[in-house]
C-alpha cells in the first residue's frame, strides 16, 4: 500500500513538474508577443501621427484657396432663385377654382377612371366639382397641380381631361 502511494505522489510531482515548465514557455512566448505588438502599436502612432499631420496639412493648403461669399453674393442668389420661381409659376397656372359647386350640385367625379372618394374628396376640397373644370385643364393647370396638390400626377396618368370631355 505504501508502494502505490509513493508512486502515486512520484506521479503527482512529475506532472507538476512537467505543467510548470510548459506554463514557463507558454508565458515567456506570451511576453514577447505582447511585447512584439507594443513596438507594433508605437510604430503605428508615430505613423499615424505622421499621415494626420499631412492630411492637416493638405486642408490648410486647400482652405486657403476657398472664398468666402459676400453679402451682395447671397443676395444675387436670392434674386437668381425667385427669377427661377417666378418663371416656373408662368409656365403653370391655377385652373379654374370655385368656392362651392354650381347650383349646389357637384357632378361625381369618381365617374372618371383614377378618381376614388378620397381622390374626389381631395378634388372638392381643392375647388375642382364638376368634369366642365377637369376638362378645360390644359398642361399648364396640370402643372399648377402637380406643384399645389398631391393627386394631380394622376390627372396626366389615367387621361382625366379625355375622360371628363366624354362625361360632359
Amino acid at each position: 500500500m505504501l508502494d502505490i502511494a509513493l508512486e502515486i505522489t512520484l506521479c503527482l510531482f512529475i506532472a507538476a513538474l512537467i505543467g510548470f515548465i510548459l506554463g514557463f514557455i507558454v508565458a515567456k512566448a506570451t511576453k514577447k508577443n505582447v511585447e512584439t505588438k507594443k513596438n507594433r502599436a508605437t510604430h503605428s502612432d508615430k505613423t499615424l501621427e505622421e499621415e494626420i499631420e499631412t492630411i492637416i496639412d493638405t486642408v490648410s493648403d486647400e482652405t486657403e484657396e476657398i472664398e468666402i461669399p459676400t453679402a451682395d453674393d447671397t443676395q444675387n442668389a436670392v434674386k437668381a432663385l425667385k427669377e427661377l420661381d417666378n418663371a416656373s409659376d408662368k409656365e403653370s397656372q391655377q385652373p379654374e377654382i370655385l368656392d362651392q359647386p354650381r347650383n349646389n350640385q357637384k357632378d361625381t367625379l369618381t365617374q372618371i377612371k383614377g378618381i376614388g372618394p378620397k381622390v374626389e374628396d381631395k378634388l372638392n376640397e381643392a375647388g375642382i366639382y364638376h368634369f366642365e373644370q377637369i376638362a378645360n385643364w390644359n398642361e399648364a393647370n396640370i402643372q399648377w397641380l402637380e406643384k399645389n396638390t398631391t393627386f394631380a400626377h394622376r390627372a396626366k396618368k389615367d387621361l382625366w381631361v379625355n375622360q371628363a370631355k366624354s362625361l360632359i
